[in-house]
């Protein structure tokens, strides 16, 4: 991972990183990981824009989790880390929880939000899905992360996915995690509830689903597209939930082709 920046919040400390330069990106990664996964796109990218790169609460070198959290908890994180950098306008490109986020940050703070690319992510559940999105974690107890792998890798790699690499990768960061700050952010998801609020986002955005995505269905997706009032949809085949990881290539094509559409 690249070298840390650190802003202090009132919780601790969002740990980043910023390399290049042009236009801001923003990258927010999923649950469990830690910012190290945007490594291939920072590379990517770099020559032609200013990327941002951030460890979510409770992830990598950010200060973890000690009391329940919500997701617009960590909107106001990325809010006070792009205020450190006095970026505005930044486009905000999220997987799966880090796209929750980016979405809040949307509708929280506009000024900073300039574009958004929400990938593998949802917008809300429907009130049944919800216990069982909070039993992925247990905030009551001290659990063992080596309970939740096997689990949470069949979920977000298919068997034969091209990079067996970051399957290995992921089972060694998520060995790694603390299980109270992997409890109480599952919580935090559980509650997601920015559906209703989405039609306020002026930003244009990119919403990508994988067809072969064992945790969010491109139909969960497709709302959020539906609910945003400048949005395009796309779906990519044979993608699974960490596709815009194992799959770099082709999301990558897909997020430039957007990219390129936005107006200085």
């Amino acid at each position: 991972m690249s070298h840390s920046t650190f802003c202090e919040i009132p919780a601790g400390r969002i740990a980043y990183s910023r390399r290049g330069s042009g236009r801001p990106l923003v990258l927010l990664h999923p649950i469990g990981v830690d910012r190290s996964w945007w490594d291939e796109y920072v590379e990517h990218w770099a020559a032609s824009y200013d990327v941002v790169s951030i460890d979510i609460r409770g992830h990598g070198h950010s200060s973890a989790v000690t009391a329940p959290i919500t997701i617009a908890d960590h909107a106001a994180d990325v809010a006070a880390v792009l205020r450190q950098e006095r970026l505005t306008g930044a486009t905000l490109i999220g997987v799966s929880m880090g796209g929750m986020i980016a979405q809040r940050v949307a509708i929280q703070f506009p000024a900073l939000v300039g574009a958004l690319i929400l990938c593998g992510t949802a917008g809300g559940f429907p009130d049944e899905v919800r216990p069982r999105i909070l039993a992925r974690g247990d905030m009551s107890r001290q659990g063992s992360m080596t309970e939740v792998i096997d689990e949470t890798i069949t979920r977000w790699f298919l068997t034969d996915t091209p990079r067996p690499d970051l399957v290995q990768k992921c089972r060694e960061r998520l060995a790694a995690d603390d299980w109270y700050s992997w409890s109480a952010n599952w919580q935090a998801i559980s509650l997601l509830d920015n559906l209703g609020e989405l039609p306020g986002v002026a930003a244009p955005a990119l919403v990508v689903a994988g067809d072969a995505d064992a945790s969010i269905p491109p139909a969960v997706s497709q709302k959020i597209a539906d609910a945003l009032p400048h949005s395009r949809f796309v779906v990519v085949p044979g993608a699974a939930h960490f596709g815009a990881f194992d799959m770099h290539a082709v999301f990558a094509a897909i997020f430039d082709v957007f990219l390129s559409t936005l107006t200085e």
